[in-house]
């Protein structure tokens, strides 16, 4: 037996070995320190704080974001680094009011993400990158959503709003509790449908809670829906609609201006876009705004004093032009928007060509940036006490409180229909 021999292979495989498993980590090591200098020492955004984590991986923003906390998690990370920081390697969200003009103004391209708003491969007027692209698609909208015709639906509304309170003072006769998550979405969605196509869908009468188990078939269904609402409205022919309502507006639009009419595909993708949005963060505002209420009876008595003084006879409905005139009403309002926000999360577009400057922090061109009105409408060097519902503090609204105050976002791409 050559024991020698055989112990002097089994030493050369296990040398071999060593020198592989050496090979392989300082490779590895070599790989890591490559990783973590591309993302702290020599990244484009190397200067602008952030913590650790964020800066090396996008982990710490998906997990908060699918924890729900993103908002807050934004707001601790700005109380720690500052108005300028860095969310993920190359994200940055900021917190200082100069930024909002430079972010979202003419030269604001949306990111990626929006891609996701279309229906069958049309894009909603929310999914369209830039001012320019959604210019013809908002100019072809606006009319629909104007003053004078929110005034023209002011009965569709009001109707609707008594079948909402018909069914509340049935659950105080009974004392049974109100599921306002459910509710308030039958109405959103009764009203947001008969103003949108003229036609009822009767969630308040029935009670259907169809549309309200999961996101994604209620949207499914809310496709199918706007599909035969069109197809049903523009088959019923001008002379058999009752009244005007938003696709009439659309159509009227495009008949007086051709370079703004929408193909029967833009039409269906806006009417989704309008179903989905106008009655979920419609339904979330309230519902927030009750519970606000619910938890302080002043705030309660105040406004019911002042409903009163405006409206003594109790058979009398409210009117939008009166209410408007009512700064108790209107800062209950604005306060309810303040602090629930229909868009509170980071809204995240492009750095413009040649990037911008926000508290002589320089961010370069084409870096994914945003800011949320979660972290703006809680500044307590704007609003004094900023947790607490206090209407009152919008008798005297100061340049900083309007400055950021933006519930539906800000400049040229905010919510079409945010008045």
């Amino acid at each position: 037996m050559d024991l020698f021999g055989s112990s002097g292979l089994s030493s050369s495989r296990l040398a071999s070995t060593n020198g592989l498993i050496t090979v392989t980590f300082l490779a590895a090591l070599v790989s890591a320190i490559a990783f973590v200098s591309s993302r702290i020492i020599s990244h484009p955004l190397k200067h602008i704080p952030g913590s650790t984590l964020a800066t090396l991986s996008t982990w710490p923003l998906f997990w908060q974001s699918i924890r729900g906390k993103r908002a807050n998690w934004i707001v601790q990370q700005h109380q720690k680094h500052g108005p300028v920081i860095r969310i993920a390697p190359h994200k940055v969200c900021i917190s200082s009011d100069t930024g909002i003009k430079l972010i979202y103004g003419n030269k604001a391209v949306k990111t990626h993400v929006y891609d996701t708003f279309r229906y069958r491969g049309v894009k909603m007027c929310i999914g369209l990158p830039d001012v320019k692209s959604a210019h013809s698609r908002r100019k072809a909208l606006l009319p629909a959503f104007s003053r004078q015709n929110l005034l023209e639906m002011e009965p569709v509304i009001r109707n609707h709003l008594q079948h909402f309170l018909d069914w509340l003072e049935k659950f105080e006769v009974t004392n049974t509790p109100v599921d306002t998550f459910k509710w308030f979405r039958y109405l959103t969605f009764d009203v947001i449908t008969d103003i949108a196509f003229g036609q009822q869908i009767g969630m308040l009468q029935s009670g259907d809670s169809h549309f309200i188990g999961q996101v994604e078939l209620r949207n499914q269904r809310n496709g199918l829906y706007a599909i035969r609402a069109r197809d049903s409205w523009a088959s019923a022919g001008e002379a058999n609609r009752p009244r005007v309502d938003i696709l009439s507006r659309i159509e009227e639009g495009g008949k007086v201006d051709p370079s703004t009419a929408l193909s029967d595909e833009e039409v269906i993708a806006e009417m989704m876009e309008i179903l989905n949005a106008g009655s979920d963060t419609t339904a979330n505002t309230a519902m927030f705004t009750s519970w606000e209420l619910a938890r302080r009876p002043d705030v309660q008595t105040k406004l019911h004093e002042e409903l009163k003084a405006a409206f003594p006879d109790p058979k009398e409905s409210l009117d939008i032009e009166r209410l408007e005139r009512l700064p108790f009403f209107d800062g209950v309002c604005r306060e309810g928007l303040r602090l629930h926000a229909p868009i509170p999360s980071y809204l995240e577009r492009y750095s413009p060509p040649g990037g911008i400057t926000v508290c002589e922090v320089p961010i370069p061109a084409g870096t994914i940036v945003g800011m949320q009105a979660y972290t703006n409408h809680r500044d307590p060097s704007v609003y004094p006490d900023p947790d607490n519902f206090a209407p009152e503090r919008w008798y005297e609204a100061t340049a900083a409180m309007k400055t950021n105050y933006f519930p539906f976002s800000a400049g040229p791409r905010a919510c079409v229909g945010l008045k």
